[in-house]
């Protein structure tokens, strides 16, 4: 379909984040010979993105030529003024009603859009769409052939084609490029419920001038359904912004309070100053925070009125671990190897097992899926038939009894529970087992409670370095609909899980098939799997609330594991090779059929 020329002209501006920002500095109660800013993505060079500055609706425009301009004007300037512009191609009578906020849906390129005159006042638009952004910032891939249309009433005013009736719910509709340019991805904090850490949900925001008040907007809101039982908010339910801003003044941000906040006790407290500490510091300019209510300082004992680290509040700081050796099996021996370097060619080899031989155990060939835990005392494997489990701990070897089929590979917290799904009593479920017990044949597999695994199967399950969160893979019985999901864990008060939360978080839509999964980092897995069925199963990284990206091929892809951070993937092939990230792609590590490393 041939597409109408479009009348309104772009003019790319490139607009240079100023030292201070002449609108903000002359707030009220901000003295005005300090510098007032709101900083960019950290990380990022000291500008704002590249806008694309539209003009309005050009006289004699046509209906279509209209409602193109107020596409293109979306992906404009228009973050830092209301979408001013893009407002300028309704009828005076409805463009307030308009919310851009309320949701994005992504089109590849300028060519999956078609614009359409269905009648004299109506246009219809359709577009290919690849994701979706919804008012809360969760982004959201989409499975290819994604279709979504949207109805424009128009009304012929003096001043020519107008948008009279603006399809309900409409938000933005930006370019996969647009989105690239005008948005990122930031982590909102909320609290742990049994440990002094944070756990962090992540979200794609606009990058504007205002980003620390729409960071502290997100803060504001509860914990997500998927985090329930594991995270916690110090901040009292229905406390707003005060003030409809958060200025940044000499690095520090000041976030002024409804008086509701002040009904906060002083661990609450504490715990709303280490997830505003968390979330706004994401901004380059914010270096510290402060919290007011109505203008006065919320007291906090022992503290001064500003924060810039959470060990000040008593909370640590969840450093990815790093983990520098690791656990080689090939047949049935182990021993001790480099977690990222191959052996060093220039040297003889050494013998098998020879600075470990007396301590690590030999594991049969009949057991498969090994993990090591995090103290690297245990292992614990999977038989051939997926239907038992061994535990191997300081020279001992006990057999469990059986109690489930299809196990999974299994998975260690650091709050000694050893984790595994599978099948049992017609349905599926997941166990966990206290490695602190003693002796370990007196521990037993305990079921928890997992309601939405009715009628479904789990094919891999890890548990977060922060013990507060799990993802899974599951699919349908007949092995169709696989779907990766990530639900936080409900401990009860001495730390042992109960539940996962009752709505799990489903990401890595587009992705067709999935085999295996590992924690990259807070808000990463790397998923074995493929999007397209006539693609090869390899190695794919996950956002949790983001998008799906390949990483470099690997034939014959079979396992994967990490030893910290979005380079420490490693993964396992079904020709027995062992391959760590080195630069573009993939180098050897070693040969074996399993990897161990801690925790994994």
């Amino acid at each position: 379909m041939s597409r109408t020329r479009p009348l309104v002209t772009w003019v790319a501006i490139v607009v240079v984040e100023m030292a201070a920002f002449l609108g903000l500095s002359a707030c009220a109660g901000l003295p005005s010979s300090s510098t007032v800013q709101q900083g960019s993505l950290v990380g990022q060079a000291a500008l704002q993105p590249v806008r694309v500055q539209p003009d309005g609706p050009a006289p004699g425009a046509t209906p279509e030529q209209i409602v193109r301009g107020f596409l293109r004007a979306d992906a404009g300037a228009g973050f830092n003024d209301d979408h001013a512009v893009a407002r300028s191609f309704f009828a005076r009578s409805v463009k307030d009603s308009w919310l851009p906020d309320s949701g994005v849906e992504v089109y590849g390129d300028e060519s999956a859009l078609k614009v359409q005159l269905l009648s004299a006042n109506t246009v219809r638009v359709t577009a290919a769409i690849v994701a979706e952004v919804d008012s809360t910032g969760r982004y959201r891939e989409t499975p290819a052939g994604t279709v979504a249309q949207a109805t424009f009433g128009m009304e012929k005013l003096r001043a020519g084609w107008r948008i009279s009736g603006p399809p309900k719910g409409f938000g933005l509709w930006l370019s996969a490029d647009d989105l690239d340019r005008s948005y990122r991805s930031f982590t909102v904090a909320y609290v742990s419920n049994v440990a002094q850490t944070m756990v962090v949900d992540r979200r794609w925001l606009p990058i504007t001038s205002g980003l620390a008040t729409t960071l502290a907007r997100a803060q504001l809101a509860p914990v997500p359904p998927y985090l329930s039982g594991a995270a916690r908010t110090g901040i009292p339910t229905g406390t707003t912004l005060a003030v409809d801003s958060v200025p940044v003044q000499d690095g520090r941000a000041v976030v002024d309070l409804s008086a509701s906040a002040l009904s906060a006790n002083p661990d609450q407290r504490r715990a709303m100053w280490a997830q505003f500490v968390t979330t706004l510091t994401q901004v380059a300019s914010v270096s510290e925070v402060s919290l007011e209510v109505n203008g006065a300082g919320l007291d906090l004992p022992d503290m001064p009125g500003h924060v810039s680290t959470l060990t000040s509040l008593g909370y640590q700081s969840e450093d990815p671990p790093v983990i520098d050796s690791a656990i080689l099996r090939t047949g049935s021996q182990l021993s001790r190897v480099s977690s990222d370097r191959p052996p060093d060619q220039d040297q003889p080899p050494k013998p098998p097992n020879l600075s470990a031989s007396s301590v690590l155990p030999k594991i049969p060939t009949g057991w498969v899926s090994l993990a090591l835990s995090w103290n690297g005392q245990e292992i614990a494997g999977i038989g051939g038939d997926h239907a038992d489990l061994s535990r191997w701990q300081s020279g001992r070897h006990f057999e469990l009894a059986k109690f489930g089929d299809d196990l999974t590979r299994p998975s260690y917290d650091s709050m000694n529970g050893l984790w595994v799904a599978g099948q049992a009593g017609g349905g599926a479920k997941v166990w966990v087992i206290d490695t602190s017990v003693s002796p370990m044949e007196e521990a037993k597999p305990r079921v928890i409670a997992v309601p939405w695994l009715a009628n479904r199967k789990v094919l891999a399950l890890k548990v977060a370095t922060d013990n507060q969160r799990v993802a899974l893979i599951t699919s349908a019985r007949d092995g169709a609909d696989v779907q990766v999901l990530v639900a936080g864990i409900s401990r009860s008060a001495s730390g042992a899980p109960v539940s996962l939360a009752a709505q799990p978080l489903r990401v890595g839509w587009t992705l067709t098939s999935a085999t295996d999964l590992a924690w990259a980092d807070d808000s990463t897995l790397a998923v074995v799997g493929r999007v397209s069925p006539h693609d090869v199963m390899g190695p794919q990284l996950v956002e949790i609330g983001g998008k799906v990206t390949a990483m470099p091929p690997v034939a014959g892809t079979r396992l994967v594991t990490n030893t910290g951070g979005l380079r420490g993937v490693v993964v396992l092939t079904d020709r027995g090779q062992i391959e760590a990230r080195a630069g573009s792609g993939w180098q050897v590590l070693q040969f074996g059929t399993d990897f161990l490393v801690p925790g994994e």
